[in-house]
């Protein structure tokens, strides 16, 4: 009979491949780094191989283990689905669920949903995580999470999508500088356009909704979070796009207009993104009908 990885060690093997770090690894897998390594070492000796190079702190992959990495996450991630499959089968919606969000959602969203769902589902156990998009796809994608809230569009190929509501765009403006009931695409030309810094997907949302590239500024001010892009407006360095749930759930300061657009006004989808293959779609689209049924009670 052949011995086999067993699961957690599989866990710890792909932690530490990718932390390249016993001590992060032990961090996040939740257990001792003596335990963490025990499990290494064993896992080794089964496999008649070192998995890493060890020289001081430095952890390095041997051949071995960079080639073994995406067998080992199919492994998990089968290993996650038939337990998955077994809850399901019980009752959808109950144990963990591991969901990665956008933060030019998490803030305005969470807060009107969250209380609702611990209601309806008090045996689902929500893990959340925080990442821009391009982060999350890969974590979704690999297995880390289960599903991912994002707006759309967004290049992932290989996760099924599905859109949950559109919102608006509204200009952000210096209360002094705008004195027009509503604006219009043509209005945002010349005027100094401040965004999120690279790696929002928000920028290039509100990039293509403006149909136009922003002249480039020597000072150019590019925000890590839409608290100081407004922040930045406030002060007078320029107007911005923000999205409907910012404007009606967002803490809006004094000294800004918030200007409707013309119709057709721009627009971005939101919605979720999960693995094709994965065991507990059935409960993700239930989740989905769920979350769009409070979102239409909210207003």
């Amino acid at each position: 009979m052949d011995y086999l990885p067993t699961t957690k060690q599989i866990e710890y093997f792909l932690s530490v491949a990718e932390h390249m770090s016993f001590s992060k690894a032990a961090e996040e897998c939740h257990v001792t780094q003596s335990t963490l390594s025990a499990g290494i070492a064993a896992l080794e000796t089964l496999l008649g191989h070192n998995l890493f190079e060890r020289a001081g702190r430095t952890v390095r992959l041997t051949s071995l283990g960079e080639t073994a990495i995406p067998e080992a996450r199919k492994m998990l991630e089968h290993g996650r689905n038939i337990t998955a499959m077994a809850r399901s089968k019980n009752q959808p919606l109950t144990g963990t669920l591991k969901m990665g969000i956008i933060p030019t959602i998490a803030p305005y969203l969470l807060p009107q949903l969250l209380p609702n769902l611990q209601k309806q589902f008090p045996n689902l156990s929500l893990q959340l995580q925080e990442e821009q998009s391009g982060a999350l796809v890969e974590l979704c994608t690999k297995g880390a999470v289960d599903m991912i809230l994002l707006a759309f569009p967004y290049e992932m190929p290989n996760l099924r999508q599905v859109e949950m509501l559109s919102e608006k765009f509204f200009l952000a403006c210096p209360q002094d500088r705008w004195h027009k009931k509503t604006a219009s695409i043509d209005d945002l030309e010349g005027q100094e356009l401040l965004l999120l810094e690279e790696g929002h997907c928000l920028r290039e949302h509100a990039l293509a909704a403006c149909s136009f590239r922003p002249k480039a500024k020597k000072d150019a001010f590019n925000a890590t979070s839409l608290a100081t892009l407004i922040q930045f407006v406030q002060h007078g360095y320029g107007i911005t796009l923000l999205p409907e749930m910012a404007v009606n759930w967002g803490n809006i300061p004094k000294g800004i207009n918030i200007v409707p657009f013309k119709s057709p006004a721009p627009q971005r989808q939101v919605g979720f993104a999960w693995r094709k293959s994965h065991p507990r779609e059935k409960e993700f689209m239930l989740l989905t009908k769920a979350i769009k049924d409070l979102l239409k009670k909210a207003g």
